[in-house]
């Protein structure tokens, strides 16, 4: 696959690799692995505490009912903090330096900067967690952690990611791609974000409302321009490498990448619709996510054209990367519908005191970003490591533990939040009663929670026994 030679623009797909293929990939191994391993390690741990919570949801069911390290509020604090910030950033180093040096065919020379990075990011994540299961934790969303962390962790991702820039800057050419604008742009926005939310939440917390509007703009910007952008990265660029053909509708492209990251970080506020905040930054909110549809999309035109041609979508199914990656196109196209809807005042009344937010958030984070994830270790592991995956029945046990849990998920978090949300609304409803609909999903809950423990178990036993009989990096690799 190479460049059209009709224009001298880009076109949408990745350059084919070349001789020089294999020495970028030998020099990304190392830091590669670091950061893989990590993430698949906190991602189990985040697992497993997922099913403890959603037993603990129960009070009948609570495993560890006189055990303080191990309440509910603890270990719903710690799983999200290790799923976001121990899965979702040590796997999108890795997949975003890979990403870059591919498509800038940069030869990574100084790994141990990168490693220094991932180790520093990890200790931190650990003293942070070890802190929230003693008690000490901060009542914010992801920032939970003691405000010692934070400096911590900046300077941690300056080392990790600072990379992918890097490889931007010293690209052969100036054609660049899609893939590379959204890699960069999370790049610059994180380590503004996140050093800003924690100077006006931690450090010097501002007064008033001013501190709910800084951290719901917090928790939106690392959602969506952290994890959000660089899916949205990945997934153009594998739809385009696996499938060998140019993204549809990829002209539009520029103006999805600009509008993402225009709108996308002021979305948070829509969360605080109600709240004793001036109604006019409510408002910014709702505009910002009404608008964020825009990209939505734009990018379902380009992920699901590109898949609806040429039997894309039958390629898709029977390729594991594919079938990974087509899974999150579909899951953000969705979250962006429903972000959009529940941001306008009607909807939020109802819904804003129920688990129906957590459901969206679980659209974006987990049936998006993860699964991209997911697909990517498919496609990259092999070419890295020059082996093939052990077992088969492990990586459908992986894919069907995935969506099988994401789906029961969805359905207890979406379903029973409208359920609860219409009896909230209600006034005749009594409490009680509002009370035994919620607790109906529960079970539904920890079953999925389950199935989920069971897939990430299957794909950390693939992906270490590939890692374990791992060769010299090959020229060419197979992902399915």
């Amino acid at each position: 696959m190479t460049q059209d030679n009709r224009s001298g623009r880009p076109q949408g797909r990745p350059p084919e690799g070349e001789a020089r293929l294999s020495r970028v990939e030998a020099s990304l191994r190392g830091p590669f692995l670091l950061f893989f391993v990590s993430a698949v390690v906190w991602l189990l741990a985040a697992s497993l505490l997922a099913v403890v919570a959603s037993l603990g949801l129960g009070s009948l069911l609570a495993p560890f009912p006189d055990c303080a390290w191990l309440t509910y509020g603890r270990v719903v604090a710690v799983e999200r903090n290790l799923f976001v910030y121990g899965w979702g950033f040590n796997a999108f180093f890795a997949v975003n330096l890979w990403l870059l040096s591919q498509l800038g065919r940069f030869e990574f020379r100084n790994g141990w900067l990168a490693a220094l990075g991932g180790v520093v990011w990890n200790l931190g994540l650990a003293y942070g967690v070890v802190r929230i299961f003693a008690g000490e934790l901060n009542g914010f969303a992801l920032l939970e952690m003691p405000r010692e962390v934070g400096p911590v962790l900046a300077v941690a991702f300056l080392l990790a990611a600072f990379w992918p820039l890097v490889a931007f800057a010293r690209r052969p050419t100036g054609h660049t791609f899609a893939s590379q604008w959204f890699v960069v742009g999370a790049s610059f926005a994180f380590p503004l974000v996140y050093l800003l939310a924690q100077l006006m939440v931690l450090w010097v917390p501002a007064s008033g409302v001013v501190q709910a509007v800084a951290h719901s703009w917090f928790v939106s910007n690392v959602l969506l321009l952290w994890l959000g952008a660089s899916a949205l990265a990945a997934t153009y660029y594998f739809l385009a490498k696996v499938l060998e053909r140019t993204i549809a509708a990829y002209y539009l492209a520029p103006v999805a990448f600009w509008t993402f990251f225009l709108f996308a970080g002021w979305t948070g506020p829509a969360a605080l619709v109600g709240s004793p905040v001036p109604v006019w930054v409510q408002s910014a909110g709702v505009v910002a996510a009404a608008m964020l549809l825009v990209p939505v999309i734009i990018t379902a035109l380009n992920f699901h054209g590109t898949l609806s041609t040429q039997g894309g979508w039958a390629r898709a199914w029977n390729d594991t990367t594919l079938r990974f990656v087509s899974f999150g196109a579909v899951a953000f196209t969705l979250f962006g519908l429903l972000q959009g809807l529940v941001a306008f005042r009607g909807p939020s009344a109802l819904l804003r005191f129920t688990s129906f937010g957590g459901g969206i958030e679980h659209l974006l984070t987990y049936a998006f970003a993860t699964m991209v994830l997911f697909g990517a270790a498919y496609f990259i592991l092999p070419r890295l490591t020059g082996s093939l995956w052990p077992s088969a029945k492990l990586v459908h046990a992986h894919f069907w533990g995935s969506a099988l849990g994401i789906l029961g998920c969805l359905t207890a978090w979406l379903f029973g939040g409208w359920q609860v949300g219409r009896q909230l609304a209600a006034d005749a409803t009594p409490y009680a009663a509002v009370l035994r609909a919620e607790s109906s999903w529960f079970s539904l809950l920890t079953v999925s929670s389950v199935l989920l423990l069971v897939g990430h178990a299957a794909f950390a036993l693939n992906a270490f026994g590939m890692i374990l009989k791992s060769s010299a990096p090959t020229d060419a690799g197979r992902h399915d």
